[in-house]
């Protein structure tokens, strides 16, 4: 009997671990916002002429280009940035956040990492908490124990958003139905997207071909295959795929420049349940990207 709680155990801190571990505001929603930011000078280049960033006009007319969006036009001495509009619906939400995700892994610029794990709500016989809570400790990263870890630019940013071993693309998820909420608010001059996916129950990965995958969480998530993990406990009396498994529900909360789409922060947090026989525990993975040096 101490052995098959050894196991138990031993399977249930593995799949937490699995799970948890990886590498380490009212605001206002107006759409369409112009921002004005700076002024240009008119300079005189000769008896009744100026120019405009260099162009020259008839006495007493100005000329200047059309404006498109993102870049700045002078109207006098006015410069204007023109701002995307707010992104609506789950389609718009979900192609401005993969365009900013897939921007770093494309640009690859520097940035701090941190992660954390935090394990509540265990629900266990006393003999298997004790197990379980002291070979957990041993995996898992406290807020308190957690450190930041910088990426130097240039390098694949590897371990950001969805690890991938080379491909550059932060998110391939492209069905709407996966997703149960999806926001997009204005703070500041940056906007702030909030997706959160529907529980999955033991989702896979693929850091080589994240598209081919069957799961949804996999597609955006760092989350780990613990197919095999439980087909070692489903070896075990009385343990089936029934009850030996996992269930993942993720938040990615996305800030960024909607005029340049450069990221500002993105943080993930992941909501995972572990179940093996009677018991289970609850896990909550933190993933938090932040200080990009564009």
């Amino acid at each position: 009997m101490k052995k098959l709680l050894s196991i138990l155990a031993l399977l249930l801190a593995a799949a937490l671990l699995f799970a948890a571990c990886g590498p380490k505001q009212p605001v206002d929603t107006s759409e369409g916002e112009i921002t004005e930011v700076t002024t240009i000078p008119e300079e005189t280049t000769g008896e009744g002429e100026t120019t405009v960033e260099g162009e020259t006009t008839v006495e007493g007319e100005t000329s200047i280009e059309p404006t498109t969006e993102g870049e700045t036009t002078s109207v006098g001495e006015t410069t204007t940035v023109v701002v995307p509009p707010l992104p609506q619906g789950k389609a718009e939400i979900l192609a401005a956040y993969t365009k900013v995700v897939n921007k770093v892994k494309t640009d690859a610029p520097a940035y701090t990492s941190n992660d954390w794990q935090t394990m509540s709500n265990v629900d266990m016989n006393g003999i298997m908490y004790a197990a379980v809570s002291g070979l957990a400790k041993q995996f898992t990263e406290t807020y308190e124990q957690s450190s930041p870890g910088t990426h130097t630019a240039g390098n694949h940013p590897k371990w950001f958003a969805m690890p991938t071993d080379s491909a550059k693309v932060g998110c391939v998820l492209t069905d709407t139905s996966k997703i149960e909420s999806a926001t997009c608010v204005k703070s500041g001059d940056n906007y702030v997207i909030t997706i959160t996916l529907i529980q999955e129950k033991d989702p896979i990965r693929d850091m080589a071909n994240p598209a081919s995958i069957s799961g949804w969480h996999g597609k955006i998530f760092d989350v780990i295959d613990i197919v095999e993990v439980f087909e070692v406990a489903q070896s075990l009396p009385f343990v089936t795929r029934d009850n030996a498994y996992s269930t993942f529900k993720g938040t990615a909360v996305l800030t960024y420049n909607p005029v340049t789409d450069e990221c500002v922060k993105l943080d993930h947090i992941i909501d995972v349940r572990t179940f093996i026989g009677s018991s289970s525990a609850k896990v909550i993975a933190d993933y938090h990207f932040y200080d990009f040096k564009w």
